[in-house]
């Protein structure tokens, strides 16, 4: 499947990470051209890290959000993750923008029910680069309900929205079901580690 990531499974932290082009794209981009994000995912201690890095040659970003504005809304990554044993307790989105603003959701019910501010000790870094944009994410896997000696099956999907209103396009790891661009599909998550 294109997109996998193929990295040993927890807690065998000596792997190596493994990098995947975020190919799949809403509206449909030329399949032959290289993707313009690619994330590296690894399992480090016991926290999921993520690292995302966007080729662009205009950022559709605000270096300071007023009040009521979102990341989400400009160009932006994201990962949205779950522990596979207690997905019935909802889904986690972590998202980054290029000037380092992060949003933290934790979504019970899609579109229905979800928590703002989760404050998980989630922990990110983002800089504008020659070229594009860097992001880093750790999130403590405590705060998607693993606990030491459980097993654990982390599933997800990994986005990216950008461009402006008129020009936007949102990419994905895995594929999303046709139609308006929607990361919010619980059904397209995937292990984010083969093996597990």
């Amino acid at each position: 499947m294109q997109g996998c990531l193929s990295v040993a499974s927890y807690p065998n932290d000596s792997h190596m990470p493994k990098t995947a082009a975020l190919a799949y794209s809403n509206p449909q981009q030329n399949r032959s051209a290289p993707a313009p994000v690619a994330v590296t995912l690894k399992l480090e201690g016991h926290s999921l890290i993520a690292h995302f890095k966007v080729a662009c040659a205009k950022i559709f970003a605000k270096e300071h959000l007023a009040h009521g504005e979102y990341p989400y809304e400009y160009d932006v990554v994201e990962l949205f993750v779950a522990n596979a044993n207690t997905v019935a307790h909802g889904y986690y989105e972590f998202e980054v923008s290029p000037y380092n603003q992060s949003l933290q959701v934790n979504v019970v019910k899609p579109r229905e029910e979800y928590y703002f501010g989760v404050k998980n000790g989630f922990s990110h870094a983002a800089k504008i680069t020659q070229g594009g944009w860097e992001a880093d994410m750790s999130i403590p896997l405590a705060s998607l309900g693993w606990k030491d000696g459980e097993p654990l099956q982390l599933i997800g999907n990994a986005y990216a929205a950008l461009g402006d209103n008129d020009h936007r396009v949102y990419w994905s790891l895995f594929e999303l079901p046709a139609g308006k661009a929607d990361f919010h599909a619980p059904g397209a998550f995937r292990p984010l580690f083969e093996g597990q």
